[in-house]
C-alpha cells in the first residue's frame, strides 16, 4: 500500500512537470523575426545597428605556443570583407570577398572561392547579417529551445542558396547571440559580450572544428566600427 502511495504520488508528480513543461513550450515558442529582433535590441538597438558601415575586429590566439594575431575586416558598405592572420608578423593566411569574388591564400597557395563557398560566406559581409537573411535569399525558421552551455537559447535553422545549413543560437535570457554552428565550419561560441561605442560585441570566441585538434580561444584586443577603410586592404 505505502509503496503503491509512493509511486501514485511519483506519478502525479510526473504528470505535473510534464504539464508544466508542455505549458513553458508554448510560453517560449516565438518567430524568426522575435528571435532577430530581441538580439537586435541586445546588441544596441536597431538606430545603432543600422548605422554600422563596417568593423574591424583584432583577435589575438595562441596554437602550439605560437601567438597568432587576426584581423576581420567587415566593409557592408561595399560588401567587401578580409580575414588576415599572421604569426610574427608574417603572413599565414589571407581570404578576401569583393566585387561578388572571393580568394583564399594560405601558406602561399592561391585559390579563388567557387560559387558555392561565395554564398556560404556572403553573410560575413555584413556586421549583423540577421537583417539581411532576405537579401542573402537564406530560407531561415525556428528550431525550438536548447541548452547551451546551461543556459536556454533560441535556435534559428539558416539554409543558403548552396544549401549548406548553418544553427544559430541566442539567450532567452539576453537575446545575445551565444553559438554559430555547421557541419562545413564547426563551431564558433561568442562569450563575455562586452560594449564598443554602444554596441554589443563578444570579448572571446572559442572556434572548434574538425580541422582542430583542440578548441581554439581567441581574444578579441579591438573593435572600431565605421572608419575610413584604405582599399588596399582588399586587394587579392
Amino acid at each position: 500500500m505505502v509503496a503503491s502511495l509512493m509511486m501514485n504520488g511519483v506519478n502525479v508528480q510526473a504528470n505535473e512537470a510534464v504539464e508544466k513543461k508542455k505549458n513553458l513550450i508554448v510560453t517560449q515558442e516565438v518567430t524568426v523575426q522575435q528571435v532577430v529582433d530581441k538580439y537586435i535590441k541586445a546588441a544596441g538597438g536597431i538606430d545603432k545597428v543600422k548605422a554600422i558601415k563596417n568593423m574591424e575586429m583584432n583577435m589575438e590566439t595562441e596554437i602550439q605556443g605560437m601567438t597568432l594575431v587576426i584581423k576581420a575586416v567587415t566593409d557592408q558598405e561595399h560588401n567587401r570583407l578580409l580575414n588576415l592572420t599572421k604569426m610574427n608578423g608574417n603572413q599565414v593566411a589571407k581570404t578576401v570577398i569583393k566585387d561578388n569574388k572571393g580568394k583564399v591564400v594560405s601558406m602561399g597557395q592561391e585559390q579563388d572561392l567557387t560559387e558555392d563557398q561565395l554564398n556560404s560566406m556572403k553573410s560575413q559581409t555584413f556586421v549583423f547579417p540577421e537583417l539581411f537573411y532576405e537579401e542573402l535569399g537564406y530560407e531561415v525558421s525556428y528550431g525550438g529551445t536548447e541548452d547551451v552551455e546551461g543556459e536556454a537559447a533560441y535556435k534559428l535553422l539558416l539554409k543558403d542558396a548552396s544549401g549548406v545549413e548553418t544553427s544559430e543560437f541566442y539567450s532567452v535570457e539576453s537575446g545575445l547571440k551565444l553559438k554559430t554552428e555547421s557541419e562545413a565550419a564547426g563551431t564558433v561560441s561568442y562569450k563575455d559580450y562586452m560594449e564598443v561605442d554602444g554596441i554589443m560585441v563578444p570579448s572571446k570566441m572559442v572556434i572548434a572544428n574538425a580541422m582542430m585538434p583542440a578548441p581554439m580561444e581567441a581574444k578579441i584586443t579591438s573593435v572600431v566600427f565605421n572608419q575610413a577603410l584604405d582599399s588596399g586592404l582588399f586587394e587579392f
